[in-house]
Order: structure tokens, then sequence, then C-alpha cells
């Protein structure tokens, strides 16, 4: 498909919907278990025993009229023929499945939508974080340096913020995360998980992928055209790998973080094993408590943890970053065409006769 600024333009009014009907719909909050530190206190307490057991998780009750905007959406928009209408509907109608297969609890449903999104990770990304790991182990308890607090780490987050002119957003420090920071762009909120603990260098890289990339895209696109602010399908894995990507040149590191090698063997492990078996993966590697962390992410969604499967994403922010990093050597002036969309790579070459970088 290709695209000029006026038809996207013309499409605000549908983009507001669909942005509106994806919040009410949001992943992130209908998978994530209640009690989580429970989870993790009792969870390690049992390792040290020698007797962990497989979580079983508990969650929100789930409003179904939740998706109703998006059935809509699909319907008035669905039965239009220009290119623009059609890929409204599409969207609407591919998060209403993900979304009703992540609210099913059920572990095949949720591994299937999360899969079909986000791929499954390659024999040779699963070797390649193993090297990672084993050429540089990470490091929980020692040899950290000076570390900041969450306080401190929001502090930080609302200077950046405010150095960028986004006096509308704010920031919120909240318990009971899988992910150390989240932008949750349609509420124009940055949380941050209350028990956070970074170091300089980790503070730097974790602003530079959550603000630098996840928030100022999305500004960025919204004040172009609302449907360049939407996440379109296949996104997930451009949005991360440039994030790591951004994080990398911010820091000055030539390797990646091993957290995101971590999260390739927790996906792995997780397709065919437990939370038990994606936690003993991990130990040679990490802390229990990070170890337990990685599980989660893995096996959100699902209520009984031992069933092999889960919350299929994880993986690409190693495999995105080596996407996107083999993209831009091939075509560096594509970055700045990513910064004002929130589309995957596959759409950038129906945007760029569009030349939305011009308006920024």
């Amino acid at each position: 498909m290709r695209f000029s600024v006026e038809n996207l333009r013309a499409a605000d009014a549908a983009a507001r919907r669909l942005n509106a009907a994806l919040a009410r719909t949001s992943l992130l909050k209908v998978v994530l278990p209640k009690d989580v530190e429970g989870h993790r206190e009792r969870f390690i307490q049992e390792m040290g025993q020698g007797r962990p057991r497989d979580p079983v998780f508990d969650y929100p009750d789930v409003d179904r009229d939740r998706c109703r905007p998006l059935r809509q959406i699909a319907d008035e928009y669905g039965s239009r023929t220009d290119a623009v209408n059609r890929l409204i509907a599409e969207e609407a109608l591919r998060h209403l499945a993900t979304y009703r297969a992540c609210t099913s609890r059920d572990s095949e449903r949720i591994t299937w939508a999360t899969s079909q999104e986000n791929g499954a990770p390659s024999e040779a990304l699963l070797a390649e974080a193993v090297r990672l790991l084993e050429a540089r182990p990470t490091s929980d308890a020692t040899g950290r340096g000076r570390e900041f607090s969450a306080e401190q780490v929001l502090s930080a987050v609302e200077r950046t913020l405010a150095a960028a002119g986004l006096t509308d957003w704010s920031v919120r420090v909240t318990p009971a995360m899988a992910a150390r920071m989240s932008v949750v762009a349609g509420d124009r909120l940055v949380r941050i998980r209350s028990d956070i603990r970074l170091t300089e260098g980790e503070l730097v890289g974790l602003i530079t992928h959550e603000i630098g990339t996840h928030v100022y895209r999305w500004v960025n696109a919204c004040r172009i055209a609302g449907l360049l602010g939407v996440r379109l399908s296949g996104a997930t894995a451009t949005e991360e790998g440039l994030a790591v990507w951004n994080e990398l040149r911010a820091t000055g590191d030539v390797a990646l973080d091993p957290r995101f090698a971590l999260r390739v063997i927790a996906v792995s492990v997780a397709l065919r094993g437990s939370f038990v078996d994606v936690v003993a993966a991990l130990l040679p590697y990490t802390s229990p408590e990070a170890a337990f962390d990685a599980a989660v992410r893995v096996k959100r969604g699902l209520i009984d943890t031992a069933e092999p499967g889960g919350f299929i994403k994880d993986h690409v922010y190693m495999a995105g970053h080596h996407m996107v990093r083999c993209h831009l050597a091939r075509n560096p002036d594509d970055f700045d065409l990513l910064m004002v969309t929130k589309w995957p790579l596959a759409h950038l070459d129906g945007l760029r006769a569009a030349d939305p970088v011009s308006l920024i």
C-alpha cells in the first residue's frame, strides 16, 4: 500500500476511535497476574527448600463489553474499499482476536495469537542468546556501583519529558509490574516498577528505550497523522528492535543487555515447558529473582503456568534488534522515518513518498 499525508490525515477521526478502542482493550492490563510480589516470595522460598511449584495465577475480571468498539470499527470500516479504511478494519480485527485469546486464559489460544504477531525464536537466535550469556554472564548482586531507586528514576524521567516539552505526560511508580518501566501512550503515562534499582548506565539505556523511542515515536507520529501513531500488525519487533538499537547507541555498548538473551531462552523453553522449567533454564545465567520475573513475562495470561505455551513476545527484543540493525545498515536514512511512525519496517516503502519526516 502507498499512502499520502493527506489520506492519512483524512482518517484522523477513525484513528482516534481505533486508538481509544485499543486503549480500552490493553493486553498488558489483562494478562498481568494479581499479587506478583506474593507469588515471587512464595516461589523463591519454595525454590530454597528444593520444591518449587508452578504458580497458579489469578486475574481481575474482564468486562467483555470493552470489545464492542473494536467490533463496531471492524464492521464499519471493513465495508469500505480504500486502503486506509481497510487497514483500520484489519487492525481492529487483529487486536480483537488477540484480546479475546488473551482473556480466554487458554494456553493454546494465547500462544497462537501472540505467536501470530511476534513469531517464535529460531534455533539460531537461541544459540546466539546462549553464547552471549556464556560470554557475559549477568551479575545481580555485586559490582554494580551507584544505584538509582524508583523515586530517583521517576525524577529522571520527569526531567526528560519536561526537556522535550511533554508536560502533559505523567510518571507513576507502580507495584506488581512485569517490566521495569512501561509506556501507556494512550494515557500519556510512564509507569515505573516500585522495586526498580538501576545503575547509571542502565538508567540512560532504559530512558532511551522507553522515552527516547516508545514515547518520541508516538508523539512524533501523532503530530503528523493519528494513524501513524497506531502500532500496526507486525510492528512489535520493529518497535522493540529500534528501542534496543537506540539504547546501545546512547550507552555506547557493543553487546546487548543480557536480559534480552535471557528472554529468548525464556520464550523458547515456555513454548514447550512449564514456569518451573523456564526458571531452571535461566538460573545458570542469572539470579532466582530475575529468573522468576522473566518467567512471569512469558507465562502471563495463563492460570495454570505448568501448561506449555504463553505470552510469546520477549524474543523480539533481540530478534528485532538484529532486523533493525541490518535494515539501517543498508538504509541509514530510514532512521528518521522510523522515528515518526509506529509502523513496522514492512510498511516503510508505502510511507516514503508521503515524506512525513519533513512535517516535524
